[in-house]
C-alpha cells in the first residue's frame, strides 16, 4: 500500500469510528422518550385550593407509576368542577401525549364554551401539570421539553397595591416597599375608583362622575399624571413603570391619558379599553407614543390572532393558568414574535403556577418580564420547599434545572391556608 492509499485508509477508518462513536452515543440519547411512551398512565385528577388574596387552584394528576404531577388553574367560579368533569377525558391515557390530551379535553368541552372562559382556565390547570408530569418521566425541565432556555433568568415586575387615595405620597410610600423588596420594576393599578367597586356597592366615588360611560375626567387624569409624577421623582432613574386601566375606559379618553403621560416615559399602559375590540385598541396604540399592553383576559390563539394581526398592541401578556396552558402561552408568544410584539407573562398565583409560567417565559424568545403579585404574604414563597429557586434577587426569579417544573410542595404550610371547605388532594 503506498503512502497516499495508506494515507486514505487511515482517515476513513478514522471517520468509521466517530460515526460508530456517535451512533451510540444518539442510540442512547434517543430512545429515552420512545421507551417511556405508554408506560405510564394516570389514575386520577385531584385539586386543593389555596386561600391567598382569592382562591388558588392547585392540580395533582397520579399515575399507576406512582409519579405525580403538579400544575395550577385559575382562579374564579366553575373551575373545580369543570376539572372534575374534564378528568374523564384522561384518566387511563398517556401522560406524554400532552398536547393530543389538551386537544381532547378541548374538542370534548367545545359545547361547554371551551374556547373562552372558566373551561380554558381548567383545562389549563390540568394542562401545566401533564408538563410537569412528562418532565418528571423524561427526567428534563418543562422548558426544555418547549423548546430549551434562551436565558438563565427571569426579569420580573411587582404588581403593587394600589392607594384607595388621589394623595401621591402613599403611593410613592407603595413604590419604595417595593423597591425594598428588590424590584427594578414595578405595575400601579391607577383607576382606584372603578366599575368593580360600584358592582360591589361601594359608591359613592369621590372623584368619577359616572363609571358606566368609561369616562376618564379631567380631574382623575391631573390626579394620575401628579402620582406617576412624584414615584417617578422618589424611585429614581433606572425603574420600569407600569400602569393598568383594567379594561374601563373608553377610546378617545383612554388615547388623551396615554398621550399625557408620553413625557414620564412609562414602561406599558396596560389594557386601556375593553378587550373585545382590536380595532379600538389598534387606534390607541398607533397614537400614541407610550407602549400599550394587553391579554390577560383573551383565550387560546384564536382570541389572540386578531390583535397580533392588527398589531393593535406593543407587548402581549396571556397567563398560562388561563389562556390555555404553557404550551397554548408559548404559541401565543411565538405568534406575537412574527409581528416583533414582545411577551409580559401574566402571573397571579401560587409559586407552583409561577414556576409553571418561569418555564414558558425561559422557552420565549421575545419575553420581557413575568408579573409577581404575592410576593407581600409572608409565607408564599414556603409553600414550595426551596432547593435552588431564587424569588427574586435584583428583581429576578430563577428556576433550578430540574425535572418538570422542578419543586415540591410544602404540605405542612399548604395545609395550613387551605381554602374553606377544601381538601388537600381528597385526603
Amino acid at each position: 500500500m503506498n503512502r497516499i492509499d495508506r494515507r486514505r485508509f487511515l482517515a476513513r477508518a478514522a471517520a468509521g469510528a466517530a460515526c460508530a462513536f456517535e451512533s451510540s452515543r444518539i442510540l442512547r440519547a434517543v430512545p429515552v422518550a420512545q421507551t417511556e411512551l405508554g408506560k405510564v398512565k394516570i389514575r386520577d385528577v385531584q385539586t386543593a385550593t389555596i386561600m391567598m388574596r382569592y382562591p388558588a387552584h392547585l392540580v395533582r394528576i397520579t399515575t399507576d407509576a406512582g409519579i405525580s404531577g403538579i400544575g395550577e388553574a385559575f382562579n374564579g367560579p366553575g373551575i373545580l368542577d369543570n376539572i372534575r368533569y374534564l378528568k374523564n377525558y384522561v384518566v387511563g391515557q398517556d401522560p406524554l401525549q400532552v398536547e393530543y390530551l389538551w386537544a381532547k379535553m378541548m374538542e370534548a368541552t367545545s359545547g361547554h364554551g371551551s374556547m373562552a372562559g372558566a373551561m380554558v382556565s381548567s383545562i389549563s390547570g390540568i394542562e401545566s401539570a401533564l408538563w410537569d408530569l412528562a418532565g418528571k418521566i423524561l427526567n428534563v425541565p418543562i422548558c426544555t421539553l418547549l423548546g430549551g432556555k434562551y436565558r438563565e433568568k427571569l426579569y420580573v415586575y411587582h404588581d403593587t397595591g394600589s392607594p384607595r387615595t388621589s394623595d401621591p405620597g402613599p403611593w410613592v410610600e407603595e413604590a419604595l416597599r417595593s423597591r425594598e423588596y428588590g424590584f427594578k420594576a414595578m405595575k400601579f393599578d391607577l383607576d382606584w375608583e372603578s366599575r368593580g367597586q360600584a358592582i360591589a356597592g361601594k359608591e359613592p366615588f369621590q372623584y368619577r362622575r359616572e363609571i358606566w360611560n368609561r369616562t376618564i375626567s379631567s380631574e382623575e387624569q391631573g390626579q394620575w399624571v401628579r402620582i406617576l409624577e412624584e414615584i417617578i421623582k422618589a424611585l429614581g432613574p433606572g425603574y420600569d413603570i407600569g400602569v393598568d386601566c383594567h379594561w374601563n375606559y373608553n377610546t378617545r379618553d383612554a388615547l388623551r391619558f396615554a398621550q399625557a403621560v408620553e413625557p414620564l416615559n412609562l414602561w406599558f399602559l396596560e389594557d386601556p379599553v375593553p378587550p373585545e375590540n382590536p380595532d379600538a385598541l389598534a387606534r390607541i396604540t398607533a397614537a400614541t407614543k407610550t407602549p400599550i399592553c394587553m391579554g390577560e383576559n383573551l383565550y387560546t390563539r384564536h382570541t389572540f390572532r386578531p390583535f397580533i394581526e392588527k398589531q393593535a398592541c406593543d407587548i402581549v401578556n396571556p397567563d398560562p393558568q388561563k389562556c390555555g396552558g404553557l404550551l397554548e402561552a408559548k404559541k401565543i408568544a411565538d405568534l406575537a414574535d412574527l409581528y416583533y410584539i414582545t411577551f409580559a407573562c401574566h402571573n397571579m398565583c401560587t409559586p407552583v403556577g409561577t414556576y409553571g409560567s418561569a418555564h414558558v417565559c425561559y422557552a420565549v424568545r421575545n419575553f420581557v418580564a413575568l408579573e409577581s403579585d404575592s410576593i407581600e404574604l409572608p409565607w408564599w414563597k414556603d409553600m414550595i420547599v426551596n432547593d435552588g429557586g431564587k424569588f427574586y434577587p435584583g428583581g429576578y426569579l430563577t428556576v433550578p434545572d430540574k425535572p418538570g417544573l422542578g419543586l415540591e410542595l410544602n404540605e405542612e404550610v399548604c395545609k395550613k391556608h387551605l381554602a374553606e371547605g377544601s381538601r388537600w388532594f381528597g385526603e
